[in-house]
C-alpha cells in the first residue's frame, strides 16, 4: 500500500523530488536544536558498554568510559535487535525472546564508495540522482547489480568546496558479510577485496557522470564496506536489518520483555527506511507520554 501511495504520487503531472536545502545533514541539524530546545542533550563519541538492570527494569546505561547516565522513564534503543540483544544481561531476558531475535533472518549489508572532484569533470546539466542497474534479469536484489548514486552538492553548492561536487554511490543491501567476515581491517586482504568489490560502483559512477569524468582525478576517494558498517554504526555483520517479509511476518513492537527497555528503529514496526524509522520514534515517545499530553499536541496543531 505504501509503495502504491508513493508511485501514486511520483508520476503525477508537474511532481518533483523534494530536497532538504544544506542536504541531509540540515534534518539532523534542526532535531537537535529541538532537542535542546525542550532540555535535551546529545552526547556524541559515547559507546554505550551495556543497558543497567535492576530489579527487572532498565535503569540506564554504562559508557565504555565507566560514566553512568540514569533513565528518568526508559532505555530506549536505536540499535538493531541484535546489539540491543548484546547490551542486555542475558538473565535479564527471557530464553523465548533471545531465541526469537537470533532466528530472525538478516539482510546483506553495504558497499559504499565517497568522492570529491572538480565540477569542471562531469556535464553541467548533471542531475542529483542517479541509478544504474546491471541486469534487469537479476533483479534489483541482485549481488552487485543495481547501484544508487547521489550528487547532493548539485542542488546544496555549501556542500562541497567552491568548483567541487561531493557523491555517495552505494550497492542497496546486497553485500553479503560472509565475504568479508574475519578480515583484518589493516590487511593486504582486506584492501584488495575493498578494491574489487568497489569496481562495480566506479563503472557505475563513470556511466552517470559522462566521459569527462576520470577517477584518478578524484580529490577524494573513499571506500565503506560490510565492517565500515558493523564498526562505524554497530550494525551486527553490518545488515541493513531485519529481513522480514510482508504476508509472511511482522516487524514487532517498541516494547521488550524487560520493563522500563524499548526499542525504536529498523528493527521494529513498521520497520526498515528513514520514515518507518521515524515512525517508530514517534511511537515509543507517543507510549511513554500521557494521554492528557497527547491531548494537548493535538489541540496544538489543529486536529
Amino acid at each position: 500500500a505504501e509503495m502504491v501511495y508513493m508511485f501514486a504520487e511520483w508520476y503525477k503531472p508537474g511532481c518533483k523530488l523534494e530536497y532538504p536545502l544544506g542536504g541531509s545533514g540540515a534534518i539532523i541539524d534542526a532535531l537537535v536544536r529541538g532537542i535542546e530546545k525542550f532540555g535535551g542533550r546529545l552526547a556524541l563519541n559515547s559507546h554505550v558498554e551495556k543497558i543497567l538492570i535492576e530489579n527487572g527494569r532498565a535503569v540506564g546505561v554504562k559508557l565504555r568510559g565507566g560514566q553512568i547516565v540514569r533513565a528518568k522513564k526508559a532505555v530506549v534503543s536505536n540499535a538493531s535487535m541484535w546489539d540491543t540483544l548484546g547490551l542486555v544481561p542475558p538473565d535479564a531476558v527471557p530464553r523465548s525472546y533471545q531465541d526469537q531475535v537470533k532466528a530472525t533472518p538478516q539482510c546483506d549489508s553495504f558497499m559504499h564508495l565517497h568522492l570529491g572532484f572538480d565540477a569542471e569533470c562531469v556535464k553541467e546539466d548533471l542531475g542529483i540522482h542517479h541509478i544504474v542497474v546491471n541486469d534487469w534479469d537479476k533483479g534489483v536484489d541482485g549481488e552487485q547489480n543495481v547501484v544508487l548514486i547521489s550528487v547532493p552538492s548539485v542542488l546544496s553548492e555549501g556542500l562541497a568546496p567552491p568548483g567541487k561536487h561531493i557523491l555517495h554511490a552505494y550497492t542497496p543491501g546486497t553485500e553479503p558479510f560472509g565475504l568479508w567476515d574475519g578480515l583484518d581491517r589493516k590487511s593486504a586482504a582486506y584492501r584488495s577485496l575493498k578494491e574489487e568489490r568497489s569496481e562495480v560502483m566506479w563503472k557505475a559512477v563513470e556511466l552517470a557522470l559522462g566521459p569527462k569524468f576520470s577517477r584518478e582525478k578524484c580529490d577524494v576517494k573513499l571506500v565503506g564496506t560490510p565492517l565500515t558498517h558493523k564498526r562505524f554504526l554497530r550494525r551486527n555483520r553490518g545488515t541493513y536489518g531485519p529481513a522480514i517479509k510482508a504476508g509472511e511476518a511482522t516487524f514487532p513492537g517498541q516494547a521488550t520483555p524487560v520493563p522500563q527497555l524499548f526499542c525504536c528503529g529498523d528493527s521494529t514496526f513498521p520497520g526498515i527506511g528513514v520514515p518507518a524509522v521515524a515512525a517508530s520514534g514517534a511511537i515509543v515517545a507517543n507510549t511513554l507520554v500521557s494521554v492528557a499530553q497527547h491531548s494537548e499536541l493535538l489541540d496544538a496543531v489543529g486536529i
